[in-house]
């Protein structure tokens, strides 16, 4: 069965002296104790297998992953809004998809963040901490258990795009290769031989374009990697219809994968 894991994104990335100390500070990091074992150990399989039929399947049957919070309400705390788990998001969805055997739908997330022994690990247990420290602090509840399902809801839209991406690439001949720790540690979101690729989301609040944005690129944090990367983004609008799974347009994919071709 066709796999990578972490020693394939470390051969690959982690080859400079810029990049060897990004990954040494990761692992020395005090909040990453319980993180580094899980995500040096993940081994990405079942995402090769996944075809479209399967992606838009979980699309159809998956419940509304925003509920029926707004806007207004799921971005009001910002202690919720810039929250960061120990676990960054896409190793959870990536341990999840893993786990089950398939991409999930956001009920069958759910599941696993409050009813798995590693989801609760991982997202279950923190995110309920953090509801709990608000409310003791004042906040209605009502409003962090919102806030919290939007910003999960949103996180988990996310990770069906890029799986979305990761099928149709692959379905245009292309190697593509994705794994959590170069997601979390290099901002790449897959791979096909030294050409690095990112999808991007207009959002200001993140990346968007060449300069926006509050997160350092892939092609910043792998400048300095030799032989030299190349690399190559996708980027689609934010959503503007409400809970909608915003997908990259053929036209996109197409092209992104001659680019990627070196076509």
């Amino acid at each position: 069965m066709l796999e990578t894991t972490a020693d394939d994104v470390l051969e690959l990335f982690c080859t400079s002296a810029s990049t060897a100390e990004r990954l040494e500070v990761w692992k020395r990091d005090a909040r990453r104790e319980a993180v580094v074992p899980v995500v040096l150990a993940h081994r990405t399989r079942v995402l090769y297998c996944s075809t479209e039929e399967d992606v838009q399947a979980v699309c159809q049957r998956t419940e509304h992953a925003l509920g029926q919070v707004r806007r207004d309400v799921g971005e009001s705390l910002a202690q919720i809004v810039d929250w960061h788990p120990d676990f960054a998001f896409t190793h959870t969805f990536h341990t999840c998809v893993e786990r089950i055997g398939a991409i999930p739908t956001y009920q069958q997330f759910r599941e696993f963040a409050l009813d798995d022994a590693d989801g609760q690990k991982m997202l279950g247990h923190p995110s309920k901490a953090l509801i709990r420290g608000l409310v003791d602090d004042g906040c209605p509840q009502w409003r962090a258990q919102a806030a919290m399902r939007w910003r999960i809801g949103n996180a988990y839209y996310g990770f069906l795009r890029e799986a979305y991406t990761l099928v149709q690439l692959r379905q245009r001949g292309l190697d593509l290769r994705v794994h959590p720790l170069a997601d979390a540690l290099f901002r790449v979101d897959a791979w096909v031989g030294r050409r690095a690729l990112s999808l991007r989301v207009g959002n200001k609040k993140f990346r968007q374009g060449a300069s926006a944005g509050r997160k350092a690129p892939a092609e910043q944090l792998l400048a300095d990697v030799l032989p030299p990367l190349q690399f190559d983004t996708i980027e689609i609008a934010a959503a503007t219809e409400f809970g909608a799974v915003h997908v990259p347009t053929a036209l996109h994919l197409d092209r992104a994968a001659a680019r990627l071709k070196g076509l």
